[in-house]
């Protein structure tokens, strides 16, 4: 949901062109589900522009509301599972990966609820100025609160200081992007959608995902090392 579907059309193409290079630089399938969100964020993103166009009745009124139904299942079904299982899966063994774990485990839970509530005609789109407003209604504040947690607070329990780093930004962006979007100001969550594909598609192309950590080499050492 961003300024206007021609401008989700825009970033929506250039979230596909990171998609496609992570996609072709992960080599390991512990990355795979990190690799593969800039092409669910990329679908997402074209998925927005479908329901503008379907509010602004230039498109049938079933496809807006099958691209308003695919929309908010990524958004509030997906994503709370995808974000800290993809991160858990490149955490070495230790304490911040049985956290990971209890995150993913809640993100199951969450998407649960969201699920329960979509499948019961609880989700709405409304077109506002210069966005959409896409709501799931019935979920308890406490789920909503849990939502927040498992979507922002999964790489802020990362070892790896790009993960890390990367989801300090990303609490302060999108606390950012909600503040916008509660005074009615045009919507901007395309274009952070983009910039965090980006970093995906770096992140994958690292060193640190490449090469085992320092951890890692020197636990092999120690198991092929003689007693």
């Amino acid at each position: 949901m961003c300024l206007s579907p021609q401008v989700d059309l825009v970033a929506g193409a250039a979230i596909s062109i990171f998609a496609v290079d992570a996609l072709r630089n992960n080599s390991n399938t512990r990355t795979l589900p990190m690799a593969i969100l800039p092409a669910l964020f990329a679908i997402h993103t074209f998925m927005s522009a479908v329901v503008w166009f379907g509010l602004n009745g230039d498109i049938s009124k079933a496809i807006g509301y099958l691209a308003t139904d695919a929309y908010i299942l990524i958004a509030f079904v997906v994503l709370p599972v995808m974000v800290p299982i993809a991160t858990l899966l490149i955490e070495p063994p230790g304490w911040r990966k049985l956290s990971l774990a209890v995150l993913s485990f809640t993100g199951l839970l969450v998407g649960g609820i969201f699920w329960q509530n979509i499948s019961a005609g609880k989700s709405s789109a409304v077109a506002c100025e210069r966005y959409v407003d896409f709501h799931v209604g019935g979920v308890p504040f406490q789920v909503s609160v849990l939502y927040a947690v498992v979507t922002c607070g999964a790489m802020l329990l990362s070892g790896s200081k790009p993960l890390f780093y990367w989801g300090m930004l990303n609490v302060l962006a999108i606390a950012f992007l909600s503040y916008r979007l509660s005074h009615s100001l045009p919507s901007l969550w395309c274009f952070w959608a983009a910039c965090t594909s980006g970093f995906i598609s770096w992140f994958i192309r690292s060193p640190e995902v490449n090469f085992p950590s320092k951890r890692s080499i020197s636990q092999s050492v120690e198991i092929v090392s003689p007693q």
